[in-house]
């Protein structure tokens, strides 16, 4: 394998010029940079990135790894989130690619640690213990977790504190009255952290299971009534099924906030006014939230894969946004 010494010597320029045609830290002349571009074909390397690892530092490059972007094309929160890690790297000079995740976690971590393109990655859709972690925590591969996952060490992660956002929502609910809450959710459970905060107010929980779609949410309106008489407050995981439920919501006898409070807690501020009524959230800034993301993988790239840096957590909450979606029971309720 040629190294930078060797395109040095065909050039016939130093290896610190060699660096600076690469990484384009500085500037140098048009005839040798040309020289050193040939010379970098000439032995084979014919990928910017890897030529980029051989002068000694890192890709300007980040992978998202992301395994839901397209499989829930009706949620823009993930949108929201590629689009905040995108500028959050860019502002530093770096650029980004989407690495989407097949059933084979690991082998698709494999791959990327041995095309050697990347220099580093953002880890998204994580999984209880995630393997992902471990390995390329193991291979020393600069990452950020845009989540959080227990694996019994530290590492880079930036996530929204969502016991402290349950915390706000339903304490706003029993404030009004409400005892029995039912939580708009998609093929899950409800969350640990959800049933803990409940408990310790003495609310009850009841699932509602629909799809995150529009019509799931608007098929939920209709059906309320008739399966879940008792309920008289929402708190919703989900966006696209909230905005389907809430404009639903009139037709199907549901007079919002005086029959049902309803509140979001996963969905983007755009899409919280965009309804009739509009909906009150624990306000999601997931842009801003990603592109901070995307500025400690940068910074973690910079600092190099044995920095002694402390590992960064970050965990975002939000305001409670009130747009009158939510008032006192009823009496009688």
């Amino acid at each position: 394998m040629a190294t930078r010494a060797d395109i040095a010597k065909l050039a016939g320029v130093s290896e610190s010029t060699v660096s600076y045609v690469i990484s384009g830290k500085r500037p140098i002349s048009e005839p040798t940079r040309m020289r050193v571009l040939a010379a970098i074909q000439e032995v084979g390397y014919k990928s910017n990135y890897a030529a980029a690892a051989l002068a000694g530092g890192s890709p300007r490059m980040v992978t998202m790894m992301i395994s839901s972007l397209f499989t829930t094309p009706s949620s823009r929160i993930n949108g929201a989130l590629v689009d905040g890690i995108v500028d959050g790297v860019r502002e530093s000079g770096f650029h980004s690619v989407i690495w989407p995740v097949s059933n084979d976690d690991d082998a698709d971590v494999d791959l990327l640690i041995r095309s050697n393109f990347s220099g580093g990655v953002i880890l998204m859709n994580v999984k209880e213990n995630d393997q992902r972690v471990h390995l390329l925590n193991r291979e020393k591969v600069p990452f950020v977790v845009l989540g959080r996952t227990e694996v019994g060490f530290k590492y880079n992660y930036v996530d929204r504190d969502f016991q402290a956002v349950d915390k706000i929502a339903l304490t706003k609910l029993k404030d009004l009255g409400h005892i029995r809450i039912g939580v708009l959710m998609s093929g899950t459970s409800i969350p640990a952290h959800l049933r803990q905060e409940a408990s310790n107010l003495k609310l009850q929980l009841q699932p509602l299971d629909v799809p995150n779609t529009v019509e799931g949410g608007a098929e939920l309106a209709f059906t309320l009534k008739r399966d879940f008489p008792s309920i008289t407050g929402i708190i919703s995981l989900l966006d696209a099924a909230s905005i389907g439920f809430v404009n639903a919501s009139k037709e199907a006898g549901i007079s919002i906030p005086k029959d049902l409070s309803i509140i979001g807690v996963n969905m983007l501020e755009s899409q919280a006014i965009s309804t009739k009524p509009a909906i009150s959230t624990v306000a999601f800034d997931a842009y801003e939230m990603a592109k901070s993301c995307g500025k400690i993988m940068v910074e973690t790239i910079e600092a190099g894969k044995n920095s002694k840096k402390k590992k960064i957590g970050e965990l975002w909450i939000g305001d409670f946004m009130d747009r009158n979606s939510t008032s006192r029971v009823s009496e009688g309720k």
